[in-house]
């Protein structure tokens, strides 16, 4: 498992958006009861818009937790606005805080397979399960820890209404969703982190006046942002590589000012390469090489241009200045070994193996590949005016270390 760190900017202003609405909760005492009872519609509203939004762009998590999230608030709103003592109060405060933390888990685990189709019929009726059955889950975990009664109990500090068993449960929830958040690095992680957060932070300070109507507000807010910028990544970046698109691309290049130098970088004999070992093997390298292209430095940004092509931009960069950090990436990727999965692909004997790829630059030694990559770069001027006129005069590069005998940078 590799994680990615950069997830943990995603994180970030969310977490801290919860926060500072959580610290602000009794500003709404300023308002008259009639603003209170229009602010109250705001999470089903928000929910509303957040399962339209889930469905347009066929996503089931996003749709299951705003519903779970407009549920929770109803069930507050109707059903505990009393005092804990109450019996029927106390066991459906209980059914949430179990609910909860076990149904993010249920949402974190399951991968996005789509809306209708099976799998979401079947993410569906676990969480409406896990629902139904959340009053008989507390009460076994009453059963269970009623020789450490205060692990269930209510207000174990004065500020803290929340019990320590299913606070635990949270904890380990966050910790998990964490760490796949770390591996995927994917907004549907941040929404079902934040609305956990939030959530925690209801039922933890359930004595503070607003803080259930504050909170699920801001986990609509970040559930609506979260399908929305993945939206935008589905769009505008490469669903293999995870580098930006070619439509990110072009809305860069149009953007960019009178001084930029572009590259562009091809594996080499990758047609015969997959011809070789299969296609998952090289998709498998493709991901290699975006990888280690997206680590360029001197400002570059890399984008996926198509099939085994990338393109860099660098911005406010003469040619020059680009070619360390290209040729640091040339340098990487002919330098990495990437040992082969798919034994029944590769050829028994090293020499049918090279009698089949030829003098390509793509080799196999001991069961490992090694690639390589082309680089022509060019920059604006002297002609090049238009970023389609750069574009072109570095596919003509390209082409020239093509001919010079691949592995090579030209510019």
């Amino acid at each position: 498992m590799r994680f990615q760190l950069k997830a943990l900017l995603r994180l970030v202003l969310p977490v801290v958006f919860v926060c500072l609405v959580a610290l602000g909760h009794d500003m709404l005492t300023v308002l008259s009861g009639e603003q209170l009872q229009l602010l109250g519609l705001a999470p089903y509203l928000l929910a509303t818009v957040s399962v339209v939004l889930a469905y347009q762009f066929n996503r089931t998590r996003f749709m299951l937790l705003a519903v779970f999230t407009a549920g929770s608030f109803w069930v507050i709103q109707s059903r505990l606005q009393v005092s804990l003592t109450d019996p029927d109060a106390l066991l459906t405060y209980l059914s949430l805080a179990f609910a909860w933390p076990f149904g993010i888990l249920l949402l974190l685990l399951f991968p996005e397979r789509g809306i209708f189709n099976r799998y979401g019929f079947v993410y569906s009726l676990a969480l409406v399960v896990l629902v139904l059955a959340a009053p008989r889950l507390a009460n076994l975990f009453d059963a269970l820890l009623s020789d450490y009664s205060a692990w269930m109990a209510i207000r174990p500090r004065p500020d803290f209404v929340l019990p320590l068993a299913p606070a635990v449960a949270f904890v380990v929830t966050f910790v998990t969703g964490f760490m796949l958040l770390l591996w995927r690095d994917d907004e549907t992680e941040v929404a079902l982190l934040t609305s956990l957060a939030a959530c925690f932070v209801v039922l933890a300070g359930f004595h503070l006046s607003f803080i259930s109507l504050v909170m699920f507000i801001a986990a609509g807010m970040v559930q609506v942002s979260s399908i929305l910028r993945s939206s935008h990544a589905m769009a505008y970046r490469d669903d293999l590589t995870g580098l930006l698109g070619r439509r990110a691309l072009n809305e860069r290049l149009n953007g960019l000012g009178p001084r930029y130098s572009l590259a562009m970088l091809d594996v080499d004999h990758f047609k015969k390469f997959n011809d070789t070992h299969g296609h998952d093997v090289g998709d498998e390298v493709l991901k290699m090489v975006a990888a280690r292209i997206s680590r360029v430095g001197g400002g570059g940004t890399a984008y996926r241009y198509g099939g085994e092509e990338f393109c860099v931009v660098f911005p406010r960069r003469d040619a020059e200045q680009c070619v360390a950090a290209l040729e640091e990436v040339r340098e990487s990727v002919a330098e990495y070994r990437m040992t082969l999965r798919d034994k029944v692909q590769r050829p028994q004997k090293s020499s049918d193996g090279e009698r089949k790829r030829g003098k390509m630059a793509t080799k196999i030694e001991t069961g490992t590949v090694a690639v390589t990559i082309s680089i022509g770069l060019a920059e604006r001027g002297d002609g090049l005016v238009t970023p389609e006129d750069v574009n072109k005069a570095a596919d003509e590069q390209l082409y020239r270390a093509k001919q010079a005998g691949r592995n090579k940078l030209c510019y």
